[in-house]
């Protein structure tokens, strides 16, 4: 018996065993984007770029503006994840990601030392090869950091035409020597741009050395003093951080001042909306973001929404049940429209009305996440335990 007990306890740990293999998780493969090989007459070598497309190409027949990675094997994965939560956030457009990577050896060769040949390797060989095989607004944009941040910004000096953007993670502007540095503003001005955004960082001097901290804080100042009118620019101490974690940061703020054209203005109350110009304002800014980007010159639902609770928050009833109205004549199938205008109703003590427009809120909230769902059929039963 006992040797039967033990042929039962060895076949059920074998079957456990069996479950255990079959039960290992799979690797995962995430595809998110693709590698290519450009032959460059100018470097006279092979150099390959990383490109990530938006999740809208595919369907569409835009055409999008492009951000163009230094150091592309570094920093493609990280910008990927940030332009998409980005994007999904209204900060950003949807953007071609593009990484430009270093072959062995070369990075000191093409930032620095021969950084005009890379410079123009960029312009004639890289966006020429992304413009052609792809949809592009030709709104591009520049990211570098330390050494690449040096190029970027001496780039832009140089020839600031190609790119409307440029973002420097900690600069080593030291490269240059003082005299040269002088100099930067008075060569851009020269090149007569139209309109450039520049955001560049830096932490503190412990970690990134007093030659690299005296170097930006010439540069800061010249800008100060000299910055023309046609660049915007700005620059931001990063607390806490150390060389190799500023590009991270920088990229997500860095993308959300040089896009801010694309965002949607917020107010913190009716005076703040009045102050800013009102709905002649907010029209304005939609149809120049439409001649920017390519988008609908109408202001979005959601924007209207958020305008609209403001107004009703600060007692301005009769401004918020316009807007109200208009949208859920606009948007006939929105919740989240009806919804609103049932508060609006009952913030008038019009409940009847309250209730049946939030329960047609309620109704077309049937493919909505069960968050939403939840939250409009409570503002529903609200109303109707209201004492009237």
């Amino acid at each position: 018996m006992k040797v039967v007990r033990y042929l039962l306890l060895f076949a059920v740990h074998l079957a456990l065993y069996a479950v255990t293999l079959n039960s290992v998780a799979e690797p995962i493969s995430i595809e998110i984007g693709k590698r290519t090989t450009i032959n460059s007459k100018l470097l006279k070598e092979e150099r390959k770029l990383l490109i990530h497309l938006p999740e809208s190409y595919a369907d569409s027949k835009k055409s999008y503006p492009v951000v163009y990675l230094l150091d592309g094997n570094r920093h493609f994965n990280h910008a990927i994840t940030a332009t998409k939560i980005l994007q999904q956030e209204g900060r950003i457009p949807e953007v071609i990601v593009v990484g430009i990577t270093n072959n062995r050896g070369t990075r000191g060769r093409d930032l620095n030392r021969e950084k005009d040949q890379f410079a123009k390797f960029i312009q004639q060989e890289v966006v020429t090869y992304i413009d052609k095989n792809y949809r592009t607004t030709g709104l591009n944009t520049l990211f570098g950091h330390s050494l690449a941040g040096y190029f970027t910004i001496n780039f832009l000096v140089n020839q600031p035409e190609i790119f409307k953007n440029y973002i420097a993670a900690s600069p080593v502007l030291q490269v240059d020597n003082t005299e040269t540095r002088s100099q930067y503003l008075e060569t851009y001005k020269t090149q007569q741009a139209k309109e450039n955004s520049l955001y560049f960082t830096m932490t503190s001097e412990a970690e990134e050395g007093r030659a690299t901290i005296e170097a930006l804080n010439h540069f800061v100042e010249l800008l100060k003093d000299k910055s023309p009118e046609e660049l915007d620019w700005h620059y931001e101490f990063i607390a806490n951080q150390i060389h190799m974690t500023t590009p991270y940061l920088t990229f997500y703020a860095g993308l959300t001042h040089v896009f801010k054209t694309y965002q949607a203005p917020s107010f913190s109350s009716f005076s703040d909306f009045k102050k800013s110009g009102g709905m002649i304002a907010l029209k304005s800014h939609y149809k120049k973001r439409a001649k920017i980007y390519g988008t609908d010159a109408k202001i979005p639902e959601t924007t209207l929404i958020d305008l609209a609770d403001i107004l009703l928050d600060d007692g301005q009833t009769e401004k918020a049940l316009k807007i109200y109205v208009d949208l859920t004549k606009a948007y006939p199938k929105s919740a989240r429209a009806f919804s609103g205008l049932g508060e609006v109703y009952k913030a008038m003590k019009l409940y009847d009305k309250s209730i049946k427009v939030h329960e047609e809120a309620v109704r077309l909230s049937a493919k909505l996440s069960p968050g939403w769902q939840r939250f409009l059929k409570s503002r529903l039963e609200d109303v109707k335990n209201t004492d009237r």
